[in-house]
């Protein structure tokens, strides 16, 4: 599959796996966040995003194929995770584990045991 495709597969697969588990037991949501899915966004190259929403803050996941060239907070076997939020300035993007830590956690987690389950593959 060609790049593009691959991300768009990628994204899609993401958006119904963490919709269908959002709020659930897979993925409790006591904080309250507002699930909008997952879709493309171009940062330095176009990429999946999931997004989370609440009273004003936004918490966002970026899940790519895996490379160990690029920084990711986390890693299944085959993704990398990173979190950002567009609510915090760039340079002070180190507080939002402070302020989501529960969340981006559990974000993490999940992508491993969806990954583990074979849902990820592209």
């Amino acid at each position: 599959m060609p790049e593009p495709d691959v991300m768009q597969h990628l994204a899609d697969a993401l958006s119904a796996a963490f919709t269908r588990d959002f709020g659930g037991p897979a993925f409790p949501n006591p904080e309250g966040w507002r699930n909008k899915g997952a879709r493309l966004r171009t940062f330095r190259r176009t990429v999946p995003v999931v997004e989370l929403e609440m009273e004003g803050r936004t918490l966002s996941f970026i899940v790519t194929p895996t490379d160990p060239a690029e920084p990711a907070y986390r890693r299944s076997s085959r993704y990398d995770i990173v979190y950002f939020s567009e609510d915090v300035p760039d340079n002070e993007q180190s507080r939002i584990y402070a302020r989501d830590r529960a969340t981006i956690d559990r974000f993490a987690a999940w992508v491993k045991a969806w990954d583990q389950a074979g849902e990820g593959a592209v």
